[in-house]
């Protein structure tokens, strides 16, 4: 006989589910409070959902200001490089003038206003000045450029070093050789910049090199002296550039016209190679037959600066006859001549003959002291500060 379930109390049944349910309830509600805490610390926390998106919102507003008023310093900089004014813009006062200026007309600005150190968007966020200085870095007058942005004949204050001449050995040079020329060029010469006119001493005389009969730097007579003199006259040259290298801003200095790859072209022995000739060629003549594979080969290396100073306007000319490192000999049955070259006051190329040696082999020397143009390669990284390059040489800052 099956038996019978016992029977439970109605009374302490219910007793039983009301306990059961209220747990149930208790840990309902402490689960909610645990997912209440975390959906609270996920959009609110410092990390959180609203507190980025307040940030990006930040960001995106500061972003915006500040390449609207970018543009409009941009812009200006422009219309100063065009007219060829002073286009710096590097100081809090010159940075609000330039946007008030350029929206004066717009009822509704991009930015709220200026403080002590930036300008202020709509919102109140601050974008500093320094982040709007496109040709400085600071309010004194320091810049982003280097060497490497110059462009052919914007002129550059240099400071040789050397307080015998000009202001404190401070003289205004031209850039020769920029960065587009090397790359179009496929050369290395570097950024080389050429004095703007003959060196001058301090009391405004010019620097003069002397080659012939009157270079004391020459040694022997005669056909001695005139050999010497022709074969020397490219490194006298050399050696008088050296005087204005200034290691700060310069890695190296030549003579004008010497080759811009190999500055010391033929300051050491033999390096050029020898002048030669035998009997039975149409310019032998028997006079010269002495100095026939010991004069030193004649060079057109001048042309290379000779061409790139026609492409800039008015760097030919300069107050005095100046020299260009460059030789040659000139021979006919009865005189030749022992010739370098020069430029004159008007920007023309013409020759001078240090000797001359005749059919009798007689010598006859001749003396000229001609001014000087170095040539300066510039150290790369160097900074140019204030100056536009065109009314006002930049200044070179190591």
């Amino acid at each position: 006989m099956e038996k019978q379930k016992e029977k439970i109390p109605l009374k302490q049944r219910k007793k039983e589910e009301r306990g059961i349910t209220l747990i149930a309830l208790v840990i309902t509600i402490i689960v909610l409070l645990i997912l209440a805490a975390v959906s609270i610390a996920t959009l609110t926390g410092q990390n959180g959902i609203l507190t980025r998106a307040d940030d990006a919102k930040k960001q995106t507003e500061i972003a915006s200001v500040k390449e609207q008023a970018q543009l409009d310093i941009l812009n200006y900089i422009t219309e100063k490089l065009e007219n060829g004014e002073d286009s710096t813009v590097n100081t809090p006062e010159k940075v609000q003038e330039i946007l008030e200026a350029a929206n004066q007309n717009n009822e509704n600005k991009y930015y709220k206003g200026f403080t002590e150190t930036g300008i202020t968007t709509p919102s109140g966020y601050e974008v500093l000045y320094e982040e709007l200085y496109i040709t400085g870095s600071s309010g004194e007058g320091t810049t982003s450029k280097t060497v490497e942005d110059l462009v052919a004949g914007e002129k550059v204050y240099y400071d040789t070093g050397n307080t015998s001449i000009g202001d404190q050995g401070i003289i205004e040079c031209t850039v020769l050789y920029d960065k587009a020329y090397n790359e179009a060029k496929g050369t290395n010469y570097g950024i080389q910049i050429i004095s703007s006119d003959v060196i001058k001493d301090t009391d405004g005389t010019a620097v003069t090199v002397p080659l012939g009969n009157n270079d004391n730097t020459v040694e022997g007579s005669g056909y001695e002296k005139a050999k010497n003199s022709y074969n020397n006259a490219l490194k006298r040259l050399y050696e008088e550039s050296q005087k204005y290298l200034n290691e700060t801003y310069a890695s190296g200095v030549r003579c004008v016209g010497s080759d811009p790859a190999d500055p010391d072209w033929d300051t050491t022995t033999n390096e050029a190679g020898y002048f030669t000739r035998t009997e039975g060629e149409i310019d032998y003549v028997e006079y010269m037959k002495n100095y026939y594979g010991t004069l030193k080969d004649a060079d057109d290396k001048y042309n290379t600066d000779w061409t790139q100073m026609g492409k800039i306007t008015g760097i030919k000319p300069a107050s005095n006859y100046y020299w260009l490192a460059s030789r040659r000999v000139s021979s006919d049955p009865s005189i030749s001549g022992f010739i370098v070259r020069y430029v004159d006051t008007s920007g023309d190329l013409g020759t001078y003959t240090t000797y001359y040696v005749n059919s009798f082999g007689g010598t006859l020397g001749s003396s000229y002291s001609y001014g000087f143009r170095p040539v300066f390669t510039l150290n790369s990284g160097i900074k140019i500060t204030e100056g536009d390059g065109v009314d006002t040489p930049y200044t070179l800052t190591p």
